[in-house]
This record gives structure tokens, sequence and C-alpha cells, in this order.
């Protein structure tokens, strides 16, 4: 019987370990697929990317600063007809429907920001750039506080 249970543990343990080792190889992957290829995190990274190039260029860069303000504010444009998992994942109901009209209305907000910073750039104006990139920091703050599983 001890010779019996050694060739069953010599033959089945190697592979167990393989499959135990592609199982949890293969975790993050359908992870990746449900939440990381979204239209809305795809749009929201083209947006971010975008304020993330305003680290990066000269300060006196005012048509660089307004067209990587344009560029976030179009990808949070296209991002506004998307609903965030976390809101289509609720019961259908009251509690819902205002969780939609509270992120459509950040999304506004957030659009209207970037506007100022644009604004803010093509009137080559460093306190109203600031201003504008307080409101739109706060602004994403809040909202991914609320509605991003991060």
């Amino acid at each position: 019987m001890y010779i019996n249970a050694m060739k069953f543990i010599n033959f089945c343990l190697p592979k167990m370990l393989i499959c135990s080792f592609c199982f949890v190889a293969l975790i993050p992957c359908a992870h990746a697929d449900s939440d990381e290829d979204t239209p809305l995190t795809k749009t929201m990274t083209e947006s971010s990317k975008a304020l993330k190039s305003l680290r990066k260029i000269d300060r006196d860069d005012w048509a660089g600063g307004a067209e990587a303000a344009r560029a976030a504010a179009e990808g949070l444009r296209k991002g506004m007809e998307y609903i965030p998992a976390l809101i289509k994942d609720m019961a259908d109901g009251k509690d819902k429907v205002k969780a939609v009209a509270d992120y459509r209305r950040m999304m506004g907000l957030s659009y209207a920001y970037l506007c100022e910073l644009e604004i803010a750039y093509l009137e080559e104006d460093a306190d109203k750039v600031d201003a504008a990139m307080s409101k739109v920091k706060a602004g994403k703050k809040e909202g991914h506080k609320k509605y991003s599983d991060d």
C-alpha cells in the first residue's frame, strides 16, 4: 500500500502543481479583461494621460497646456456616455437612479473644470491655471472616491 501511495504521489503531484500554477497565472488575466478594458476605463485613461502630460511640458508652454487640457476634456466627454460598473451593478431603484444623476453631474463639472483650464492656458494666466487645476484635481478625487473601486 505504501508503494501504491508513492506511485500516486509521484504521478499526480507534478501534474497538480502545474495545474495550480496555470490557474494562479490566469486569475489576473480574467480580472484585467473585465475591469481594465471597459470603454469607460479607456476614455478615462486617455484623459488622465493628457493631464499627466502637463507635468512634462514647460510651464510657459501655453499652447501645449491648452492642447493637453483640450485632449483631457475630450477624453472625459467621450466617457460621459458610459456608467461605472459600481453603479451598473447596483439594484434597480431610486438609489441607482440618484447615483447615475450624481455621476453625470460630477462628470459635467469635471468637463467644465477642464474647459476652464484650457481657457486659463489660452489667456496665459498662471494663477487661473493653478486655480483650475485645483478644481480638476478635487473633482477627480471626489469622483474616484465615489465611483471607482481603486
